[in-house]
């Protein structure tokens, strides 16, 4: 179990969300350093005001407090076997790392000797889905684990759950990955009990929140990010409008990601998410894995395409002069950019 304790101690005060933290980590190396540094220090960091800095030395007064709430998550995980992975750690998903406001802590419980949860693609969907959906689900999720790929969902009833399952059954390559709303040791729904124990021996269930946590429907929209943000692309498969699955493609679209839509009957509800996502052309139409794969191919590692790996450095195009310093720049400051531009869009 690794110490991961002052970072415990951030996310217990007041306006200390996850994007400031990880401000004050990126300025001052480490969550204990964090503490270490006076107000007017901490005040200079962006977005973090003199009476947010002022709290954070006030909060120094609490530690006796946090150390015992902290003492008893440890043991906790240690009765179920579980762990943690931190902003702060080497084997925290690059993937996720890269997004606007990754969890500062994981949970997690299962297959958790090796942490390694890329190169993962997201499938989500309905949770009533069509026996049209099922199908599409089993066999996208069973085709890419095969090559490698981790297949990340949400645990919730209908896509997700044809979705975990059909990885379980199949695949020898890639694993199944659950993002939970919940603690990890909570099981919802309660009727994947069967399911939950297969996760946690052969997949890995995860979750920004802590242990005992109930599922509060408040959770699994903001769970949404995480299923986006560790995956190169996210796979819709029937969702109505206004479905969570279309939350995840949002996120997805958020984070510079790939978002691919199954285009299904224009009759039923269960169409109109992936339907409207092609049709408004922030999806692409997919009708099997190759599709997928066209779009990837270039950014991922270790995976196998028609036996060959398919290790592709990313492609730059050819420049001169001025062309070259610009794109250099992007490339650069291309995560500032998409950070700057969602704070303004956000106000």
């Amino acid at each position: 179990m690794n110490d991961f304790r002052y970072l415990y101690y951030l996310t217990r005060i007041d306006g200390l969300g996850s994007v400031r933290i990880k401000r004050l980590l990126d300025k001052f190396g480490n969550a204990k350093n964090v503490f270490d540094s006076s107000a007017r220090e901490l005040a200079d960091v962006e977005n973090i005001s003199s009476k947010l800095a002022d709290s954070v030395i006030r909060s120094v007064k609490d530690f006796v407090d946090y150390t015992i709430e902290y003492d008893s998550i440890v043991k906790k995980l240690d009765k179920l076997g579980a762990d943690v992975i931190t902003y702060e750690d080497q084997k925290y998903p690059h993937m996720l790392k890269k997004t606007y406001d990754p969890p500062i802590i994981l949970y997690c419980r299962g297959d958790i000797d090796d942490y390694s949860i890329e190169p993962a693609i997201a499938i989500v969907g309905t949770r009533k889905p069509s026996d049209y959906g099922k199908k599409i689900a089993e066999g996208f999720a069973k085709d890419l684990s095969g090559l490698g790929f981790n297949i990340v969902s949400g645990f919730a009833r209908g896509i997700d759950t044809f979705v975990h399952k059909s990885v379980l059954d199949h695949s020898s390559n890639g694993r199944t990955v659950a993002v939970f709303g919940c603690g990890i040791d909570v099981i919802y729904p309660p009727e994947n009990k069967k399911l939950y124990e297969e996760m946690c021996a052969k997949g890995v269930i995860i979750s920004e929140y802590e242990l005992l946590s109930k599922p509060d429907a408040v959770n699994f929209p903001k769970r949404n990010r995480i299923i986006s943000g560790l995956s190169y692309g996210t796979i819709i498969i029937e969702s109505a409008a206004g479905g969570g699955a279309m939350i995840t493609a949002r996120f997805a679209l958020d984070q510079s990601r790939e978002v691919f839509a199954v285009p299904g009957f224009i009759t039923s509800k269960n169409s109109e998410g992936p339907n409207s996502l092609i049709k408004s052309g922030q999806a692409k139409l997919v009708e099997n894995i190759d599709d997928i794969l066209e779009e990837i191919k270039n950014e991922v590692t270790g995976i196998s395409i028609n036996g060959k790996p398919a290790v592709v450095k990313k492609i730059i195009p050819e420049l001169n002069g001025n062309e070259q310093v610009i794109y250099d720049i992007i490339e650069r400051e291309k995560e500032n950019i998409g950070v700057c531009a969602r704070e303004m869009l956000l106000g």
